[in-house]
């Protein structure tokens, strides 16, 4: 387990904003995370794909932000050592007063093969950069570790997090999944012998408004995802039809994507909150596909 400063909880709050921001111009990066902060979020968390190097973005974030805790959702094990990923995860601690949370990952066969590597067996590669992590060299400032999570889906992964980090992060996951990862979470801590409860992060994706041009919308980012084995094995051991996800199904995607008002946006946080999640980082998205979403952005924000 790492030695942080304080409790994630304290950090992260329970309600933030998970965003991909491959895609968006420089400034208006900056400009979105402004936005997150100013309408009372209390975390903006950033995404690794191929795009923009996280920890560079973060870093620049971490100067035009003042109260927002950054995160990392997710870095991928196959994009540096261990020792680079504590390096960045510290850096970004210290360039924000602490205000960092960092999330590490397996990421997918097809992603890690892009990268040019062999995806190995998760689990033992998870618990080998674990060992690697928490023995990093370090020679910056003395400071406590910012909170570690781990992108967490089956029991195995949510384990391992819940008896070496600080917690878990879950995309992709309903109420009813989010109760059985709670309790494999808590247990595992409990086992491990663990001060305190893990946190649970889930990343929930919503689109403000209603209609066939949302629910089309919605279908699309979802359908992007059901592909991943890791996301499909997840939903079949949750009891969802094999047909349903090939299918992108409409009770699937109205499962995974919140749509309506303020309030439908705000249920659905409600509902994860219940199940057993500590921060709910909501995806913005619009009904022409555009992430970072405002007007969605303002809509949770207005349904608290």
């Amino acid at each position: 387990m790492t030695a942080t400063a304080a409790d994630p909880r304290a950090w992260l709050g329970s309600l933030g904003i998970w965003a991909s921001l491959d895609t968006i111009p420089a400034p208006e990066v900056v400009a979105f995370a402004s936005a997150v902060e100013d309408l009372g979020f209390t975390a903006l968390w950033v995404n690794e794909s191929s795009g923009r190097e996280p920890f560079a973005v973060l870093g620049r974030l971490a100067g035009a932000t003042t109260r927002l805790t950054l995160g990392l959702g997710i870095a991928s094990i196959y994009a540096r050592d261990a020792a680079a990923a504590h390096a960045g995860a510290r850096t970004i601690a210290d360039l924000s007063g602490g205000r960092f949370v960092m999330g590490l990952g397996v990421s997918h066969p097809s992603s890690v093969g892009a990268r040019g590597h062999d995806y190995a067996p998760p689990l033992a590669a998870m618990s080998a950069y674990l060992d690697a992590y928490e023995t990093a060299p370090w020679s910056g400032p003395e400071a406590a570790d910012p909170p570690l999570v781990l992108a967490a889906l089956g029991p195995r992964m949510l384990a391992l997090a819940g008896a070496r980090t600080d917690g878990a992060f879950a995309y992709l996951v309903t109420p009813d999944i989010v109760v059985d990862a709670r309790q494999a979470l808590d247990a595992a801590a409990s086992d491990a012998g663990r001060a305190g409860r893990p946190i649970l992060v889930a990343a929930q994706a919503a689109i403000l408004g209603s209609g066939p041009a949302v629910d089309e919308a919605a279908a699309r980012w979802l359908g992007a995802y059901l592909g991943k084995p890791s996301y499909r094995a997840n939903l079949l051991r949750a009891g969802i039809p094999a047909a349903a996800i090939d299918e992108v199904g409409p009770g699937l995607v109205r499962d995974l994507v919140a749509t309506g008002g303020p309030n439908d946006l705000g249920r659905r946080v409600a509902e994860l909150r219940a199940a057993g999640v500590d921060h709910v980082a909501v995806i913005p998205l619009s009904a022409s596909g555009r992430q970072a979403d405002l007007a969605t952005l303002r809509a949770v924000a207005s349904a608290g």
